[in-house]
């Protein structure tokens, strides 16, 4: 870049952040500026409720950005940051945390301390375990942290007993707590692409569950008790590109085995006249789009469409 663009780039950014201030918004917006670090008059915005700096080039979070104790909403996903400052736990405010896609490697034991956080993204950080202290995040909704390094996840984890929307894909998980059925909101978890050698029977017991994404993996067997123990709710176990389907294994209902999708007991037609229809639809929208739009992803109701919800991917 010119140093004339550079210098029109930075000046627009300090122009949108005057603004900002003189204005009180509560909503700032400074992604993809290609910004290496973040202006100290950003600081002055002590309004701030929704702060977007992804898709910048940000190396350091400096410990003055956890002053702005109103931020419910903070992106900082796609930089270049390698750690975060203690202090992060001063935003006790935070509702919606993406780190996704930065050199972090490591989740600091302060997360534990954002006790209003509802979603939160940590996908390819280069992570290899998650902190225990994500065990006090009371309110967790969605928690995604795809393409990592795990092998497994901490017992704490379990206890969070609000966490909808859970996505370990790409990771080498090889084993799970057998408390995962605490897990007692779970509605739609993706395990997809790990290393599991046995079925994780205990999230059979997750009354709330939905969708189990299981493929990619190398199990070999369901549980003995599967026919008793899957839960009511269950509308699809994905199983896809594991040992068992190169053997002999019973036909379900709920388990796909291979490309051909077991037909639903209801359709999509019988699904959109049903009373709650809208509400359901609407949660599987917000749920898609949660990480492009920034927002948390916080459905009022837990029915997505199933033909739709299996394959969820987030950033």
């Amino acid at each position: 870049m010119s140093a004339i663009l550079k210098f029109i780039r930075e000046n627009h950014i300090l122009a949108i952040i005057e603004q900002a201030i003189a204005k009180k918004k509560s909503r700032l917006s400074l992604n993809a500026f290609e910004m290496v670090e973040i202006p100290s008059m950003l600081f002055e915005c002590l309004d701030l409720e929704h702060l977007y700096l992804h898709k910048n080039k940000i190396t350091i979070i400096p410990v003055e950005l956890t002053e702005l104790t109103n931020l419910t909403t903070l992106t900082l996903d796609y930089n270049n940051i390698t750690a975060l400052p203690p202090e992060i736990r001063n935003l006790k405010n935070l509702v919606n945390l993406n780190l996704s896609y930065n050199p972090l490697e490591v989740l600091i034991p302060e997360i534990g301390e954002l006790e209003n956080l509802e979603a939160f993204w940590c996908n390819r950080i280069g992570l290899k375990e998650i902190p225990k202290e994500i065990g006090n995040l009371d309110k967790l909704d969605t928690f995604g942290a795809r393409g990592n390094e795990l092998k497994t996840i901490p017992e704490e984890m379990t206890g969070l007993t609000k966490l909808r929307w859970l996505t370990l894909e790409n990771n080498k998980i090889e084993t799970l707590p057998e408390s995962m059925d605490k897990m007692e909101a779970l509605v739609h978890c993706n395990l997809r692409n790990n290393k599991l050698q046995e079925f994780p029977a205990s999230l059979l017991n997750c009354s709330e569950l939905m969708y189990l994404q299981l493929n990619s993996n190398l199990i070999t067997a369901l549980p003995e008790d599967f026919e008793t123990i899957v839960s009511s709710s269950m509308e699809m176990i994905d199983l896809r590109l594991n040992p068992i389907c190169e053997s002999h294994y019973t036909e379900h209902p709920l388990v796909r085995y291979t490309e051909d999708m077991p037909l639903p007991e209801v359709t999509i037609t019988d699904l959109s006249t049903t009373p709650s229809s809208s509400s359901r639809h609407g949660a599987q929208a917000l749920a898609i789009n949660a990480t492009a739009l920034r927002l948390p992803a916080v459905p009022a109701a837990r029915n997505p469409d199933p033909l739709v919800i299996g394959n969820i991917t987030r950033t």
